[in-house]
């Protein structure tokens, strides 16, 4: 089943429908496409027999979309079937994707010297992208750091939000297409003809460091996460503790005002022209000595219990 690396096909579609008409056109299984409108779920291996007992297989996987911008860290899945025959090699991939480009660049690189090899190769260069763009998660995940000591705006817990739900995205896709691989590895129409035989270890390892990746950075941001709700409780805290400092200062002056507002006889002052302004007097001073004890209350627990020491 070997092929020359340069006698493989790529094939374009423009959406799920075209993908359809080409399936059918080929004669190939139809349930070769399912799920491919949910890529975190789209990866698989299948096979067929032909009256000849020759094995084609299918593998689905899931490449992603690539930038250059290295503070862009959203997930985008870019989904594609290889189509392995023992007469042709043939990759169905989006329109206007960068796998084609990749691919073409791939085989003059490295040029590949079987049917095998060339899909081997393109799984390393697929996890690749997977490191990438893990790598730009991790850039995101230091700025959130260090942002969520110095502030707790919307902004931030939104872009905390679009993190994980990235994370989740990836660590699923990785897992569903884990299980995809697993399947093309144990097809001895893929393994016995792989002249590289390292190439499978290479690619489990590969897979392996990017899978644990995902589970350290998915820690990562449950951290950062209950660093936030940390220091927004922190933030309530200390606004709830300035609130019930002033309702008690405040209730000082009210309760003078409250006890000299009765209007019964017998209240100190109540003839004379000062008395309105001796209240007001004595209100503030009150008031001011409860600040006094509030603003201080620490400073002299502190040192009560210093002489208690000594």
């Amino acid at each position: 089943m070997s092929t020359n690396s340069n006698q493989f096909e790529i094939t374009k579609f423009k959406d799920f429908n075209d993908l359809q008409n080409l399936i059918e056109k080929n004669r190939f299984p139809s349930n070769i496409a399912a799920g491919i409108k949910t890529p975190e779920v789209f990866p698989h291996t299948s096979t067929i027999k032909d009256d000849s007992g020759k094995i084609t297989y299918f593998v689905g996987l899931c490449n992603l979309v690539m930038t250059n911008q290295k503070s862009d860290y959203e997930i985008v899945l870019d989904p594609l079937i290889i189509v392995s025959s023992p007469n042709q090699l043939n990759f169905f991939v989006r329109e206007n994707s960068n796998t084609e480009v990749e691919l073409h660049r791939l085989t003059q690189a490295i040029q590949p010297s079987s049917t095998e090899a060339t899909i081997a190769h393109f799984l390393l260069h697929i996890y690749d992208n997977y490191r990438t763009k893990l790598s730009h998660i991790k850039l995101q995940l230091e700025y959130l750091e260090q942002q969520s000591t110095q502030t707790t705006q919307n902004q931030e817990l939104i872009q905390l939000k679009n993190v994980k739900k990235d994370t989740v995205l990836l660590e699923h896709t990785l897992e569903t297409q884990h299980q995809a691989l697993e399947h093309l590895f144990k097809l001895d129409e893929f393994s016995n003809n792989l002249q590289d035989e390292t190439v499978i270890y290479n690619i489990k390892t590969a897979e392996r460091q990017i899978t644990k990746l995902v589970e350290v950075y998915r820690d990562l941001i449950d951290a950062i996460s209950g660093l936030f709700s940390d220091i927004m409780s922190n933030h309530l805290n200390h606004l709830m503790k300035y609130l019930d400092s002033a309702a008690l200062i405040i209730s000082v002056p009210s309760l003078i005002a409250g006890l000299w507002g009765m209007n019964t006889g017998g209240l100190p002052g109540r003839h004379t022209s000062v008395g309105f302004w001796s209240m007001v007097a004595v209100s503030g001073l009150l008031a001011f000595i409860t600040w006094i004890i509030l603003r201080f209350k620490n400073l002299m627990t502190n040192f009560i219990r210093f002489q208690e020491v000594f």
